[in-house]
């Protein structure tokens, strides 16, 4: 029996502890952990998430950050204000606890609320309103001129703010906040956000047409553009949005946009990247 070679055989203990050894987490892009720049959809989705907080706490209104979602409540009559960004996707199994997190949120007065979803989602009592297109455009290129008589210029004051919030109202259209009154879509502590910059262009001195820049995690987020139904078809709207486009021109842009709005922003070198899910809850 000499000849036979020798065979290290682990004890019981020993292969207890290899068998319940944990598989390394395969990353999806979404944990709580997983950084900011890990993909350009998480860039947008993680300084979308901090610029809703950032205008909410400037305001002093109510914020509530889970890691399925950030929530901010304007108790505005428009959901637009009352708004959701998702942070990672939701299994069925947790869509309940999510609906109850979201309504035990939004309470007390105000309208309904609205909720983006990078991702396809059910919650129970939010109905799916539609699936907009999220777009990109690279960075550089050149802003083109804007049309004739049209001057583009940045608010710096409550007056200029209230100029664009007026637009806003009666462009995008915003009906459940009419009449209009001043103060009642962006706070004038919006003014001070870091990264943020409204742009008003004016014909005949008058403000026609509006959009927004928010620059955060290495992307321009181009929102809230909106042009009064008597100055369209004047490229105003697409000139405006250039403005915002190239606030930041050598960082990529990023937009939900519209069906309608999809060829303008095309033309503007804008490529439809996925479609997001825009939901509606009421309180």
């Amino acid at each position: 029996m000499s000849d036979v070679p020798e065979v290290d055989v682990p004890d019981a203990a020993d292969g207890a502890a290899t068998a319940t050894t944990e598989a390394p987490r395969l990353e999806t892009g979404w944990e709580p952990d997983t950084p900011p720049d890990d993909t350009l959809m998480r860039q947008f989705v993680t300084g979308y998430a901090q610029w809703m907080e950032a205008v909410a706490r400037a305001s002093g209104g109510p914020v509530l950050r889970t890691d399925d979602f950030v929530a901010v409540d304007d108790h505005a009559a428009h959901p637009l204000l009352n708004h959701i960004i998702g942070l990672r996707p939701v299994p069925a199994d947790r869509a309940d606890d999510v609906a109850a997190r979201l309504f035990g949120f939004f309470t007390g007065a105000g309208g309904a609320f609205s909720m983006f979803s990078p991702w396809p989602i059910a919650l129970p009592g939010l109905e799916v309103e539609g699936y907009p297109p999220l777009m990109l455009r690279p960075p550089g290129g050149d802003r083109p001129a804007s049309p004739a008589g049209l001057e583009i210029t940045v608010a710096d004051s409550r007056e200029e703010l209230g100029d664009y919030e007026r637009v806003l109202v009666d462009g995008f259209p915003l009906d459940a906040m009419q009449p209009f009154r001043a103060g009642s879509v962006f706070h004038p502590a919006n003014l001070h956000v870091p990264g943020t910059q409204f742009f008003v262009g004016r014909a005949e001195g008058q403000p026609v047409t509006v959009a927004t820049s928010i620059v955060g995690c290495g992307v321009n987020h181009v929102e809230f553009v909106a042009t009064l139904p008597d100055a369209r078809g004047r490229g105003y709207g697409e000139a405006v949005t250039w403005a915002a486009t190239m606030a930041a021109p050598e960082i990529p842009a990023v937009l939900v946009a519209s069906d309608m709005g999809r060829p303008v922003y095309e033309r503007m070198g804008y490529v439809a990247l996925t479609r997001w899910t825009f939901l509606i809850g009421s309180r």
